[in-house]
């Protein structure tokens, strides 16, 4: 007979989730608001993010009352920690993506560099990818699949620099691109810090089968 408390923790499971593909939207969107720039689709990420948060604050209150109730104990107990834990991750990963929507809808076309737009197109693209494989990760409990996701966070520094190099060149060639500059650094920035928070989630996961906290993937730079 199913326990209680596993039932419980499915509904964690799914809400979780449910977030999850919330947030990959969101990013997703942010992404071509970018590309498109789509001053619009920018709007609509911000407006969307109570959506996001009111999920995280349900999560809390669910984890808090199962513990509460339950006294869960070993797996179960590390289980409902790691996705009280997780969905703050999440949610400043849409936070993040709320930023780059910001960011956006400062940018000036007519400013725009084809160059980084196509370094933090690709730096996006990934993290989208990392994103949309730590949720398949997290669905199967899969601690190898999180540690790879995790490692695929370093080529997201490397863009990062090849960004932050570009725009202080254009900058030193004209300096009323100083803004414009400022904008893009801020939004591979929220990119950068979106591949770290998708790495917290994969250590999570590992952490759910294992029982320890693991570091994965941390880079200095």
């Amino acid at each position: 007979m199913q326990r209680h408390i596993d039932t419980q923790i499915q509904a964690l499971r799914q809400e979780f989730i449910t977030m999850g593909l919330e947030v990959k939207a969101s990013l997703e969107k942010a992404i071509i608001s970018l590309k498109e720039d789509d001053k619009q689709a920018a709007k609509e990420i911000i407006e969307h993010d109570e959506v996001i948060n009111n999920h995280e604050t349900h999560l809390e209150k669910k984890t808090a009352q199962i513990i509460a109730l339950q006294s869960p104990v070993a797996g179960d107990l590390r289980e409902i920690i790691s996705i009280l834990k997780a969905s703050s991750d999440l949610e400043r990963l849409a936070d993040h993506a709320v930023s780059i929507a910001k960011n956006v809808l400062l940018l000036k076309e007519e400013r725009r560099d084809d160059e980084i737009d196509m370094m933090i197109v690709k730096m996006g693209d990934n993290v989208l990818e990392m994103l949309a494989s730590i949720l398949k990760a997290y669905t199967e409990m899969d601690e190898k699949l999180a540690i790879k996701i995790a490692e695929m966070d370093a080529g997201n520094d490397g863009i990062f620099l090849d960004i932050r190099k570009r725009v202080m060149d254009l900058i030193k060639t004209n300096p009323k691109f100083a803004s414009d500059g400022i904008d893009y650094l801020q939004i591979a920035n929220h990119l950068e810090r979106s591949g770290d928070y998708i790495t917290n989630i994969a250590e999570w996961i590992v952490y759910t089968k294992k029982g320890k906290i693991t570091e994965l993937g941390r880079n200095d730079f």
